[in-house]
């Protein structure tokens, strides 16, 4: 399941450079139509993580302000260390729990950026940290207890070219972006593209709407929550208790493996309850 990092959006929050150029128009007049459009989370990483939270889809983005990198949804979010700490103390209060890191894009990135933030991540999380050098021929069977076994607590997918060899790369993780605003598009999609999944990597559904601009600018007052977020939750509520996690064979259907949402806290967290419970169709 997701987090975009973006739960920190606050009346201080400055245009991105992940931002389209209308948006920058846009955050130039009305920057609090920007920020409502931006947040794609209420809980932070702590009450993300508590709520069921495993998988952290991530931007991330060089601010020139202060050379800090930081997430970023169309404008900046927190710093990245704070919440990555977060994510470590949780790690170290309950080691029977494993996380995917997926830092997804890279924005005002130099190679020096690169290299500090990924040694950062293997200070951070040291020994917890599954190695792609060292089990990467046994990453298409990993399972939790195998990797708590190891004494391992997250993989990290790193998706660019400036990678250590400690993490793993786009093709062991795919991760295909619908770009939609309808529903029927998305299911589509997400139909289509989940045939292309090889029994040797990991997936990730998106159960995501994006607005475009014009989507936005005709639905000024309202937000992502109320206009994508919601009706994901309420119209693909049946798509998603229909999916079927596990492995499979070449021969076979593919299966599903993790699902992305935003706002993953509506409906009494109906989403990350939903995903939990699909684990029981792998019991007898």
């Amino acid at each position: 399941m997701i987090n975009l990092g973006a739960y920190a959006v606050t009346r201080r929050s400055k245009i991105a450079p992940d931002a389209e150029d209308v948006v920058r128009q846009l955050y130039r007049f009305i920057p609090w139509v920007v920020r409502k459009w931006a947040k794609t989370q209420k809980y932070s990483f702590r009450e993300q993580l508590f709520n069921g939270i495993r998988y952290f889809d991530l931007r991330l983005a060089v601010n020139d302000d202060d050379d800090q990198i930081y997430f970023v949804h169309g404008v900046y979010c927190d710093e990245a260390m704070y919440p990555l700490e977060e994510m470590l103390n949780f790690l170290i209060d309950h080691p029977q729990e494993f996380v995917i890191l997926d830092c997804q894009h890279f924005y005002n990135f130099e190679p020096r950026h690169h290299q500090k933030f990924t040694q950062m991540l293997l200070k951070l999380f040291n020994t917890r940290i599954y190695e792609r050098f060292i089990h990467e021929q046994d990453f298409p069977y990993l399972t939790l207890s195998k990797a708590l076994n190891l004494q391992k607590q997250l993989f990290i997918i790193y998706r660019n070219q400036n990678i250590d060899k400690t993490f793993f790369q786009s093709y062991h993780f795919q991760n295909p972006w619908p770009n939609v605003t309808d529903i029927r598009k998305l299911e589509e999609f997400l139909d289509h593209r989940i045939m292309l999944r090889s029994p040797y990597q990991g997936w990730c559904t998106q159960l995501v709407l994006t607005p475009t601009s014009s989507f936005i600018i005709r639905r000024f007052y309202s937000s992502l929550r109320n206009k994508c977020a919601k009706q994901v939750d309420k119209e693909c509520k049946a798509y998603l208790e229909a999916q079927k996690p596990g492995p499979f064979r070449d021969d076979e259907p593919r299966k599903s493996n993790v699902f992305l949402a935003d706002f993953v806290d509506l409906y009494d967290n109906y989403f990350p309850k939903t995903v939990v419970d699909l684990n029981m169709k792998l019991l007898p």
